[in-house]
């Protein structure tokens, strides 16, 4: 961890590149692998706990290279309660926003929208920012029975993609 002062050594892209990864690169080729351990495409996520506080206070100057008003995280998986209070908000999951990701026809992964709300629930006030989590069909990582680390890292480990869409200005 970087102390006050010191700036993390994160890797960058080249110049001209962005990350923007389709859903299922985003589990094939970064979380599939991050949880097994193996080499990262592009080394360019960082991990925080993105349920923790929010989506305005987070690390977002961690993530370096991607497209306006999107980051891109490692996290605990959120809780599948529908809502998760914080200090003065809270996200809540957003019905229409879940679904399976596929790839070569296999399905690979799960993809879950979470929206957040100032205020109270359930009546808060809904913001500009939103949350897609993606975490990994566990029947698409290879698995000795006996591994109990890479267990709890298919069933906790996910990719989130939190995303600030700002209105369109009115003329």
């Amino acid at each position: 961890m970087a102390s006050a002062g010191q700036t993390l050594n994160r890797p960058t892209l080249p110049a001209g590149y962005r990350f923007s990864p389709n859903n299922d690169d985003l589990i094939v080729y970064y979380l599939r692998r991050k949880i097994l351990g193996q080499q990262l495409p592009a080394d360019v996520i960082p991990t925080t706990d993105v349920y923790a506080s929010r989506p305005d206070k987070l690390p977002l100057d961690d993530f370096k290279g991607g497209e306006a008003n999107e980051w891109f995280f490692f996290s605990n998986r959120s809780k599948d309660d529908g809502t998760i209070a914080l200090d003065g908000g809270y996200y809540e999951i957003d019905p229409e926003g879940a679904g399976p990701i596929t790839w070569e026809e296999k399905v690979v992964g799960y993809v879950k929208t979470l929206n957040f709300y100032q205020g109270s629930s359930p009546n808060g006030t809904e913001t500009e920012w939103m949350v897609e989590e993606f975490r990994v069909n566990p029947e698409f990582v290879p698995l000795n029975n006996n591994d109990r680390s890479t267990q709890e890292k298919i069933e906790n480990l996910v990719a989130c993609k939190i995303s600030r869409v700002q209105p369109e200005p009115e003329w």
